[in-house]
């Protein structure tokens, strides 16, 4: 594979993340999809950095926090530290660009506030969605999402089904996503890291997870010599299970990153 030439725009990285995400106007929920991103794409990214130290966040969500791959045979199978061929998510784990039945909405899998401030953002520019009684029914439910409910106390329901499905086929809508993401996890955690991208590549999947927790690594990793080890230990501290479950897929973009940098 040819290296790229130039870097790459935000907007440009998020259109590569759709398409490796196989996402559509016509797309629906599937949870086999394997997503793997291209070689060539994450070079990109990463090349950006550190003139740019936004836009390697997106690795940061799709492969650290969604469990994406690489594309197949891009990559030797021995140099993937979740041990997969860095093959995508299978059915039962992973997150995808079209999840609005399973564990979240989108990529990130929006829920509570973020969930109400996305239905705010379908409110005002998609209102063609669905009808004026459908419209309300979305406002009261943002509102308790507000005041604690969590995405699964309307997963089922089918005004809030049409919504989401809807929603996650317009392009702004995902763009939109992204960049919140970036906004609400990453920006903080990268602030928290003293500007350093590649630690931030781990600490911003803990910030999503707890953002006090993940304050709380970024200054246990201040003192530490392997600053990515410290945040990793953290987050176990939290959940037993992240150890087997999470930290595989949240090492992935820094290997990425050690590769296209000369660390490794």
């Amino acid at each position: 594979m040819t290296s790229p030439a130039t870097t790459i725009s935000m907007n440009d990285a998020i259109q590569g993340l759709l398409d490796a995400g196989k996402w559509s106007a016509s797309s629906d929920e599937d949870l086999r999809l394997g997503e793997r991103l291209p070689l060539d794409l994450i070079e990109a990214i990463i090349k950006s950095y550190p003139a740019d130290k936004r836009t390697i966040g997106l690795l940061s969500l799709s492969m650290g926090a969604g469990k994406w791959g690489v594309e197949e045979g891009a990559l030797a199978d021995g140099t993937d530290p979740a041990q997969d061929r860095w093959r995508g998510p299978g059915k039962a784990s992973g997150k995808h660009l079209m999840s609005y039945r399973t564990g979240g909405v989108g990529l990130p899998h929006l829920d509570t506030g973020a969930l109400a401030s996305f239905i705010d953002f379908l409110l005002q520019q998609h209102t063609d969605i669905g009808s004026s009684s459908e419209q309300e029914t979305l406002r009261r439910m943002a509102a308790k999402l507000r005041d604690g409910y969590a995405f699964a106390a309307f997963d089922t329901d089918p005004t809030f089904r049409k919504w989401m499905l809807q929603g996650l086929r317009q392009k702004d809508a995902q763009f939109w996503i992204m960049e919140h993401w970036l906004t609400k996890y990453w920006d903080p955690a990268l602030k928290a890291a003293d500007g350093d991208g590649r630690l931030t590549l781990v600490l911003a999947r803990v910030w999503n997870s707890a953002p006090a927790e993940g304050q709380r690594a970024a200054e246990r990793a201040k003192h530490a010599d392997d600053k990515v080890q410290a945040v990793l230990d953290g987050y176990v501290r939290t959940n037993r299970s992240f150890e087997k479950d999470r930290w595989p897929w949240m090492k992935r973009p820094v290997v990425l990153f050690d590769m296209f940098n000369g660390n490794n």
